[in-house]
């Protein structure tokens, strides 16, 4: 009895790794795209990426040109902000590698005051789509919202074919300040080769 009870939480612990449930391809993701930042240089130009550059020109004509970045490998990040809000921006990045796939989106956690006492909470949020260059990609709210940071937003990782016919990895990362989820919807949609 106690085999069998073994051999099936190993098939049960083998299913859950292949599915990517639970928290362990969260915690993978997160390791990786925080490693990517970590590579990143200031550069003023994008000589070196290999990858297809997505950009976001509406906001370049109304925000100014972006902050650019290379990792070394190929890859980018494109920073756009704006002017007016310190708080608003989207952060463009290319990537040689693709992110691996979330199950599910994070959940969403914070602090808020109650009672005079500044307390944590977490619940489960659902997936937001937007299309970007014809494709469908899910996006999710990352911390929430607090006075000093306006909320954040990052789509999950996803691969399109440039103009050139050569793919690139994707992620977009939104910080809204006062603008809502819904002008980050439009900021991704945006962005286009």
């Amino acid at each position: 009895m106690g085999k069998a009870i073994l051999n099936l939480a190993g098939a049960i612990s083998f299913v859950l790794a292949v599915t990517g449930c639970g928290s362990g391809r969260l915690e993978k993701w997160e390791n990786i795209t925080s490693a990517h930042d970590g590579t990143l240089k200031p550069g003023s130009d994008l000589l070196g990426v290999t990858v297809p550059v997505l950009r976001a020109r509406g906001l370049e004509q109304v925000w100014g040109a972006p902050k650019i970045q290379r990792d070394g490998e190929g890859g980018y990040c494109l920073t756009y902000a704006d002017p007016g809000k310190s708080s608003s921006r989207l952060m463009i990045y290319g990537m040689a590698d693709p992110l691996p796939k979330l199950s599910s989106p994070p959940k969403l956690g914070g602090e808020q005051m109650h009672n005079n006492t500044l307390t944590g909470y977490e619940h489960e949020q659902q997936w937001r789509t937007v299309t970007i260059a014809e494709e469908k990609v899910r996006w999710f709210q990352q911390p929430a919202h607090s006075r000093s940071d306006g909320a954040s937003f990052s789509t999950e990782g996803f691969t399109l074919k440039g103009p050139d016919g050569n793919k690139g990895h994707y992620r977009l990362v939104a910080e809204s300040g006062d603008d809502g989820p819904e002008a980050v919807a439009r900021w991704f949609a945006s962005v286009s080769f």
